[in-house]
């Protein structure tokens, strides 16, 4: 019974996050939540908190249940460098398929609420590390497998990659034509491959 309830509460913060996602913070009201969830009020206050709360509660929602799945795909075996391109590729693919141009829900978030709100801005700040780090560790691998200079910046490059990921999400939220996200995709890898620079 306990795991039946575990599953339902799970299936019920999906469907906050996914609206969250899709409207934003501000935008989303606490009955518009209830009734995406399929809960009343009581059950929302008395399961999750305060609408806050709740928001705090989708992203690490988010981050283990997305985040980390797509961060996992840099760890499988292989050449690193292919790795690496394949996961930009997925990146944009799902972004214009069944996540739709939704973006990333965590940069969404950083945006809209960093400026301003301590907690998300600390929570996102470590899931964004975490993004940071995968990138770290398949570089680090590039380089001890020969296929990366082992006189590149393997961290630097590590936040470029984050950076450039952020900055994909923006433009995929933004409705950028996909040969644009194509070319920012190209232009990073290349960066990353080429000798010299950091």
């Amino acid at each position: 019974m306990g795991r039946h309830k575990a599953f339902e509460h799970d299936q019920v913060l999906d469907k906050a996050m996914r609206l969250f996602w899709r409207k934003g913070y501000e935008a989303t009201s606490v009955q518009e939540l209830v009734s995406a969830m399929g809960i009343n009020r009581a059950s929302l206050y008395d399961s999750f908190g305060d609408k806050h709360d709740l928001f705090m509660a989708t992203i690490d929602h988010y981050v283990e249940h997305v985040s980390h799945k797509r961060l996992a795909k840099l760890k499988r075996p292989g050449p690193p460098l292919e790795i690496l391109a394949g996961f930009f590729d997925d990146l944009i693919a799902v972004s214009l398929g069944r996540e739709r141009y939704l973006g990333c829900f965590l940069t969404n978030s950083a945006v809209e609420l960093a400026p301003h709100d301590r907690i998300v801005e600390q929570r996102l700040r470590l899931a964004i590390g975490n993004i940071e780090e995968s990138f770290y560790v398949l570089l680090c691998r590039a380089q001890s497998e020969g296929t990366l200079d082992p006189r590149r910046d393997a961290r630097a490059l590590a936040r470029y990659l984050t950076g450039a990921v952020q900055g994909l999400r923006v433009l995929i939220r933004a409705k950028a034509d996909p040969a644009v996200l194509h070319d920012v995709v190209r232009v990073t890898l290349a960066a990353v491959e080429q000798d010299g620079g950091p």
